[in-house]
Order: structure tokens, then sequence, then C-alpha cells
């Protein structure tokens, strides 16, 4: 599945005459209840104490972090590659969280790139630098389910 979004994602770029005209977020968005992506997992536990649970995936993203309506993806090097929120008490530095409005969102950010994936339709904003990750939205009836933030592997 990683491997899938990363063909999306190269498709959204290179559909855009420009990167500059993606919606952006400032790169410090790309970090949910201060964890930030490529954060080693140590980190990971000092910020948030043990998880719930932990799992090995199988996957690209081998390593599953439970917390509370927060779980946390670990790659190479057991390094954070995902984050998903889907409580309103895991925000954005931004404060993005689950539960708000999209219309909030868009006042802070603007518009987002509407994205269709395999896994549905998501409300996507990209780094204002170069680095080859996004937050990516859930949304259902103008509100935030969910808020995600991502690499390409």
């Amino acid at each position: 599945m990683p491997t899938i979004a990363s063909a999306l994602f190269a498709l959204v770029v290179a559909a855009s005459s420009s990167a500059a005209k993606l919606p952006t977020v400032p790169d410090s968005e790309l970090s949910i209840s201060g964890v930030v992506l490529d954060d080693n997992e140590s980190l990971v536990e000092r910020t948030l104490g043990k998880p719930k649970r932990v799992t090995d995936t199988g996957d690209f993203l081998n390593i599953q972090m439970d917390y509370p309506g927060l779980t946390i993806w670990l790659g190479e090097g057991r390094r954070v590659g995902e984050i998903l929120s889907t409580s309103p008490e895991h925000c954005t530095p931004g404060g993005i969280c689950p539960g708000m409005a999209l219309s909030q969102v868009e006042a802070l950010y603007g518009p987002p790139l509407v994205a269709t994936r395999e896994d549905g339709q998501f409300m996507e904003y990209f780094p204002q630098s170069n680095f080859p990750c996004w937050l990516q939205l859930a949304v259902v009836s103008g509100v935030v389910q969910a808020v995600r933030a991502k690499c390409q592997p």
C-alpha cells in the first residue's frame, strides 16, 4: 500500500506545473502530539510514554505503536514514518485536530488539495519545504475525522 501512495503522490506533484501551486503548511505541522516524522522510537516513548500495544505489521512501516486516539508507524531504523490521530486530544502544533470544522483549517491554510486515494477521498496539504511528506485529513460532512502525517517511503 505505501508503494501505491508513493505513486499517487508522485502523480499529484507531476501533474502540477509547480510545487508552489500545491496547498502548503509549515513543516512543523507534520507533527502530532509532539511526535515528529522521522523521530526515533525512544523519542516517541519519551514524549508519549509506553504505547498500549506494539504490533509488527509485516509491512514497509513494520512497527505499529497504539496509544488512545493515536497510532504511530515506524519504519527503517525504527523511525516514525506515519502518525494518525483520531482524537481531538492529538493535534498538530498549529491546532489541526479531529473534530474541528474543515472551514477552520481552511481559514488557517487555505483550501486543501482534494485527493482520491484507493482508501477514500482526503484533503491534503504539503510542507513548505520539499520534504517528501504531507498532512492528510479525513473529512466527513465538513468535519475533520482524522489527521495523518505521512511520508513517501
